[in-house]
């Protein structure tokens, strides 16, 4: 249990991460299709950048 709640924990900080860097470029972006290219992006990316780190962590609890 304690090792599930330890991976929902490092899930949701990646989570905001993500959100982070979202909300960061989309605000940088100057017109509305450079934005929703820029949200569609960072959404990929830091999926890509944190999955496997959490695949890792979660072999590493189980």
């Amino acid at each position: 249990m304690k090792a599930l709640l330890s991976l929902f924990a490092l899930s949701l900080i990646a989570t905001g991460l993500i959100g982070l860097l979202t909300l960061t470029l989309a605000n940088a972006a100057p017109t509305l299709e450079i934005r929703v290219l820029v949200v569609i992006g960072a959404v990929l990316g830091g999926y890509v950048l944190m999955q496997p780190l959490l695949n890792r962590v979660a072999r590493r609890l189980g």
